[in-house]
């Protein structure tokens, strides 16, 4: 490829870029307002204002869209490092409950992921990938010697992430998630003495702000 042409399609990569995210965003929304079933493809053609030709060039059926997000919920967690590992299950925690309440492919993928139904979306796989990354965390700060000995991670991961998936799908019943953060430091607080030494619980910080900092700024959060 010439550098012209670099230059002629760097553009059109950009706009086909920001063309397909406007879809799952849109989408996101829908699924989260309607579910899975009660959104056709036309009605998310018409939320994202491109026409069905547009959106069938990115996604060739509906499955694949509700696919996509369920994979991108993951693209926006990154979880600066910290001294304390724990702190970074805890971070990553306010940082979801943010983009529950802000973010519309979260919104999205947390229908999808809890609605029940015959349709062919891999539910499974999308929450066996939250545990995996419980787990990834825990076992960190296992090594780094915060974990409770004879703790099994992975069962630890796997009831935290049960703990979420319902204190979220309560709040969003309740209060459409605006309460969210209080359900969430609850887990903390209730769950974790369970898990982490005594030590370390009390080095961790609580402070639902974390989430929104991380999200907007990307700082690495002092712990």
């Amino acid at each position: 490829m010439t550098r012209v042409d670099q230059a002629v399609r760097t553009p059109q990569q950009e706009r086909s870029i920001r063309t397909r995210r406007r879809i799952l965003e849109c989408a996101g929304t829908l699924f989260d307002r309607r579910g899975y079933s009660g959104t056709a493809v036309g009605d998310i053609a018409k939320e994202a204002a491109v026409t069905r030709g547009a959106l069938y060039h990115h996604f060739r059926h509906k499955q694949y869209i509700a696919a996509a997000i369920l994979e991108e919920q993951f693209d926006g967690m990154v979880i600066p490092p910290q001294r304390v590992r724990m702190q970074e299950l805890v971070d990553a925690g306010y940082l979801l409950a943010y983009g529950l309440q802000n973010d519309p492919i979260q919104r999205g993928a947390a229908r999808l992921t809890m609605e029940q139904g015959t349709d062919p979306i891999d539910r499974a796989r999308a929450m066996q990938l939250w545990v995996e990354f419980a787990v990834s965390i825990l076992a960190e700060a296992q090594k780094n010697g915060e974990v409770r000995p004879g703790v099994d991670v992975k069962r630890a991961a796997r009831t935290l992430v049960a703990s979420f998936a319902g204190v979220q799908n309560m709040s969003q019943a309740l209060a459409d998630r605006r309460d969210l953060y209080e359900y969430i430091t609850d887990i903390w607080r209730y769950s974790l003495p369970g898990v982490v030494n005594d030590d370390v619980m009390g080095q961790l910080t609580f402070d639902p702000a974390r989430g929104a900092q991380i999200a907007g700024s990307g700082m690495v959060l002092a712990s």
